[in-house]
């Protein structure tokens, strides 16, 4: 072969590897990105400005008709906490929305961090996850009279104000000594809006939940000997509570009856608060909401 020959080949060479790594778009893989990591890209309002590296998930089950898919980008490479996009598409009428979380976790993405074999998230790390149903069994369900909310479920959808419409409602995988927090949306045609009214703005996986009586038993703690129950019926909410006791738990006296009075209108009213102080000086005590008063019925 002569030198003009060789350096022809050689340059032959050179623009070959060239149109393969720009084709390639230096990917890890040559594999094409799904349609719908290409749109959960294209929402880039909500996540913007940082250089986390993207992680993607979807569900392999249509979740009360949506299609859920979620942009994930942890912390670290081995966090399992990190700002959340994730969408949601109903296969039947189109309607769309997405539910975002500067600090997301979940019990799915906890199976990822934790999971065998696991040596760190790596940029575009696409992930099927299985839809862990309300009614699953659980440790919480037994004390909760079988709550319908779940505490392995990322989100679900629950007509928790019986409007006649489901909300959308989110755990935050706390695993604390309540259980999960979860936060509860309105479904509005422009997207999510928090619900922020008590009861409804506190729920976690202790709670008691009877859609049949339309009641919320909200249930608190203060170390393992400062207990305090408040229950919620489903009615028009039209007084404020002013005059209040001084209660023995530091959960009741740290009630926001300031924020609860703020609600009128709103569709749950304070009907009843027990109280327990647990160790050498046991208390009880139960209480009554009327009207503008929380009437003491049963002295410790």
């Amino acid at each position: 072969m002569t030198p003009f020959s060789l350096n022809t080949w050689l340059k032959g060479l050179t623009l070959f590897l060239v149109c393969v790594m720009a084709l390639s778009g230096c990917r890890n893989s040559s594999k094409a990105e799904p349609e719908w990591v290409v749109k959960l890209n294209e929402i880039s309002q909500y996540m913007q400005g940082d250089t986390l590296i993207d992680v993607y998930f979807k569900y392999n089950q249509i979740v009360n008709g949506y299609e859920v898919t979620g942009r994930w980008r942890p912390f670290s490479k081995d966090c399992e906490v990190g700002p959340v996009l994730m969408n949601f598409h109903n296969q039947e009428s189109g309607f769309e929305f997405q539910y975002f979380s500067p600090t997301y976790r979940s019990y799915d993405t906890d199976k990822v961090t934790y999971g065998e074999g696991f040596k760190g998230h790596k940029k575009g790390d696409i992930h099927d996850f299985n839809y862990t149903s309300p009614d699953t069994l659980d440790g919480f369900k037994e004390r909760n009279g079988n709550s319908p909310l779940g505490y392995y479920s990322p989100f679900q959808f629950l007509d928790i104000d019986f409007d006649g419409k489901d909300e959308f409602i989110v755990s935050d995988w706390n695993i604390g000594q309540c259980g999960n927090n979860y936060a509860v949306y309105a479904i509005l045609d422009k997207g999510l809006k928090r619900i922020n009214f008590i009861p409804l703005d506190r729920l976690t996986s202790l709670d008691r939940i009877d859609l049949k009586e339309r009641t919320i038993t909200i249930v608190s703690f203060d170390g393992a000997c400062d207990i305090a129950e408040f229950h919620f019926s489903y009615k028009k909410r039209k007084d404020k509570i002013t005059e209040i006791p001084m209660f023995y738990t530091g959960c009741a006296n740290g009630f926001d009856f300031e924020r609860y009075n703020s609600g009128l209108g709103c569709p749950y009213v304070l009907d009843s608060i027990k109280e327990d102080v647990l160790g050498v000086e046991e208390r009880h005590a139960t209480y009554e909401a009327s009207e503008n008063k929380i009437i003491r019925l049963q002295k410790p």
